[in-house]
């Protein structure tokens, strides 16, 4: 189970979901518990997404 401070130390640049996933836990098939993550953080105001590149990005 990936936490926030990896997905927030793996964002060094804006990354897409599967490649941030390809990143912080590469044996983890499914990305849904990764975008339910991120989907949290962005509420919480610590990442961001650009809709026009699809790509999540440190708040």
């Amino acid at each position: 189970m990936t936490n926030e401070a990896e997905v927030l130390a793996a964002l060094d640049k804006p990354y897409a979901l599967y490649a941030l996933q390809q990143r912080v836990d590469p044996s983890n098939k499914s990305t849904d518990a990764l975008q339910d993550l991120l989907m949290r953080m962005r509420t919480a105001g610590k990442v961001k997404f650009d809709i026009k590149t699809g790509k999540w990005a440190k708040a």
